[in-house]
């Protein structure tokens, strides 16, 4: 039997609590409502897919006023408003000058967890030529050297946070010489990457956690107890903890459920099958993923066992029980709603009401070039 078709649209549900900032098909950042799917461009207005993110917060204050005093300024640095559109579009962007040395741009920080990663990034581009900027201090001394050139790019970086040194800066401390250069819109979020961008205005930023669903229809034939997903996803720059790719369930994930996750720690694809209440299957599939690439992850089923394939190797749990046939609920991207994003873009999804044969799953998991 052949893959079915259905338009994504016509059966994907999400659910936000909150707007969300992504790049559009014309290549600007724009905000879309609560509840809308975060579709995601990039600067040439090429697709990227549904951009799937856990809940965030930007720890910043006035994240794009740069003239609010809660920014300080060492001697000599001076902001002024841009007359060059920053990446929404807008005549927001703020003109940095910096003298040299270490003088820099900060913002303290408070209430951070000492020895808890943080992640610190702004938009960033050289008024003229390029120019070299140094970003840091979170933990000690700005050290992250930063090339700019005539074009916007989100730059930053990642470290723990220590119990002194609370104060994101951009400065000049690594060249040492002077600069003028464009930003937009700072952020620091807890985790190894920054999310999407959240722009404050007096208090931290909040954004809610992408609930993605696809609503089975007639083209799902779940009761057959047998099927195969294909996930195209472009994974995030850096991640921990475990993250998921998909559930399928019956209302309930204590009760019949297969789901299928990454657990960044152990560098390893997880599955767990659960049928009328107890576990069958909870196992670690050895292969690890690497991040910031796209890749293809195959999930297939049957009557006989669970398989995973990706990047061309194919990975089977034990076989010898049947499947539930019970799964009314397709969750993407995060586990139940409430936790485990994805922080990725899911490029496409294929489905086949059969289990294909592993000579296929293989060459459906070879990796697609970015």
């Amino acid at each position: 039997m052949g893959m079915r078709y259905a338009p994504l649209e016509s059966c994907l549900r999400v659910g936000r609590a909150s707007p969300k900032i992504v790049r559009g098909s014309d290549g600007i950042l724009a905000e879309i409502g609560a509840d809308m799917p975060g579709h995601d461009h990039d600067v040439l207005g090429r697709a990227r897919g549904l951009l799937i993110e856990a809940a965030a917060v930007n720890l910043l204050r006035y994240s794009a006023a740069f003239s609010n005093p809660l920014w300080e300024k060492d001697a000599g640095v001076s902001v002024a408003t841009s007359g060059v559109a920053a990446p929404d579009g807008s005549m927001t962007a703020t003109q940095l000058d910096l003298p040299g040395g270490t003088a820099g741009l900060y913002q303290r920080v408070d209430n951070l967890t000492v020895g808890a990663i943080y992640s610190f990034g702004v938009w960033a581009r050289a008024v003229s030529g390029t120019a070299e900027i140094t970003l840091g201090v979170v933990n000690g001394a700005s050290a992250h050297a930063v090339s700019l050139a005539e074009s916007w790019q989100r730059v930053g970086f990642a470290e723990a946070a220590s119990g002194t040194s609370r104060y994101p800066k951009i400065s000049t401390t690594i060249s040492g010489n002077p600069a003028s250069i464009l930003i937009w819109n700072a952020q620091l979020e807890a985790g190894p990457v920054l999310t999407s961008d959240l722009i404050s205005n007096g208090i931290p930023a909040a954004r809610a956690l992408d609930d993605v669903m696809l609503e089975p229809g007639d083209w799902f034939r779940g009761a057959t107890g047998r099927g195969t997903f294909v996930f195209d996803l472009e994974l995030p720059t850096a991640w921990s903890g475990i993250w998921r790719i998909v559930q399928m369930h019956s209302g309930n994930l204590n009760d019949d459920h297969l789901d299928l996750g990454y657990d960044s720690a152990a560098d390893q694809l997880r599955i767990s099958l659960r049928k009328a209440g107890s576990p069958i299957i909870t196992q670690s599939l050895y292969g690890g993923l690497v991040p910031g690439t796209r890749t293809r992850i195959v999930l297939a089923w049957a009557d006989d066992g669970v398989a995973v394939a990706k990047a061309g190797a194919i990975l089977k749990s034990p076989g010898g029980f049947a499947m539930p046939r019970s799964f009314n609920t397709i969750q993407l991207g995060s586990y139940a709603g409430q936790s485990g994003a994805l922080n990725g873009h899911l490029r496409g999804v294929s489905y086949w009401p059969e289990r294909l044969g592993d000579d296929r799953l293989i060459a459906l998991s070879a990796n697609p070039e970015n």
